[in-house]
C-alpha cells in the first residue's frame, strides 16, 4: 500500500469516526471491481456489500423496533425501507465523503461512476461490512446510530417523507398537536372520460395547499406534498 493511500485511508478514518484494527478491510471496501478488474486484483468490495447490506438490515431493524415499539409491522418495514435505500445510503456515503475515496477503475471514472447513487451507497454497504469484520456488531451498530439520529428524528417529527404524503402530513400535523388535513374539491373540468379535479387542502382555517390531477386521489396527494413542503419551510 503506498504512502498516499495509506494517508487517504486514515483521513476517511477520522471522517468515519472508526479507525480500523486491520486497515486492508477498508482498503478493500473502497476498492471497485472495476479497478481491480484493470489491474489485474481479485480483490474488490462486492463480496462486502453483500455482507454490509445485511448488517445494516439487522441493524436498522433493531433500531426500528427499539425507537418505534408503537407501530404496526407494516409502518416499521416501510420505515425500515426508507432508512435502507438506495437514496438515503447515498446521502450518508456523499455526507462521510466516502466517494472520493473510492478506486474506480479508468472507463468507471469516465463515465461518472464517483457520482453514481447506487455505488455510493454500495460503498457505503462495503464499509459497514468491513467496521464488522474488524470488530462485530456492536462496531457497527456505534458508527450507524449517529449516521442515522437525524433521520429518525426526522421520521419521528413526520419530516420525513417515509410513504406517501398524506399519511406524512397526517403524522406532521398529529405530532404538533394541530388540526387534521381537510381536502376539499374545488372544481372538476373536462369530459366525464377525462375530468380533472382541483384540490385545496386545508388545515384549520389556513389553505395550505392546492393542485389537480386526473382523479380525486392524486390531486389529494399533490396537495399534501405542497403543504408538507410548505410546513417544513415554517419550522423554526
Amino acid at each position: 500500500m503506498t504512502s498516499e493511500s495509506l494517508t487517504k485511508l486514515t483521513e476517511l478514518q477520522e471522517r468515519l469516526g472508526y479507525h480500523f484494527n486491520q486497515e486492508d478491510l477498508l482498503d478493500q471496501a473502497l476498492t471497485h471491481k472495476s479497478f481491480a478488474h484493470e489491474s489485474g486484483n481479485s480483490v474488490h468490495n462486492e463480496s462486502m456489500e453483500f455482507l454490509g447490506d445485511a448488517v445494516l438490515g439487522f441493524v436498522i431493524t433493531d433500531i426500528i423496533y427499539r425507537g418505534f415499539p408503537e407501530l404496526a409491522e407494516g409502518r416499521k418495514s416501510k420505515i425500515k425501507a426508507y432508512l435502507v435505500s438506495a437514496s438515503t445510503l447515498s446521502s450518508l456515503a456523499l455526507a462521510l465523503e466516502i466517494p472520493q475515496y473510492l478506486r474506480l477503475g479508468k472507463g468507471e471514472e469516465k463515465t461518472g461512476g464517483r457520482k453514481k447513487k447506487a455505488l455510493s451507497a454500495n460503498a457505503l454497504e462495503a464499509v459497514v461490512a468491513a467496521i464488522y469484520l474488524d470488530t462485530g456488531i456492536g462496531s457497527a451498530r456505534e458508527f450507524l446510530e449517529p449516521l442515522y439520529t437525524p433521520l429518525i428524528h426526522e421520521i419521528r417529527e413526520g419530516r420525513a417523507v417515509v410513504e406517501d404524503p398524506k399519511t406524512t402530513l397526517q403524522e406532521f400535523l398529529q405530532a404538533r398537536n394541530l388540526d387534521p388535513a381537510r381536502y376539499v374539491v374545488s372544481a372538476e373540468t373536462g369530459p366525464e372520460h377525462r375530468k380533472t379535479f382541483e384540490v385545496e387542502l386545508q388545515v384549520g382555517t389556513r389553505k395550505l395547499g392546492a393542485a389537480s390531477g386526473p382523479t380525486k386521489k392524486k390531486a389529494e396527494l399533490l396537495a399534501a406534498r405542497a403543504a408538507l413542503a410548505r410546513l417544513m419551510e415554517e419550522e423554526p
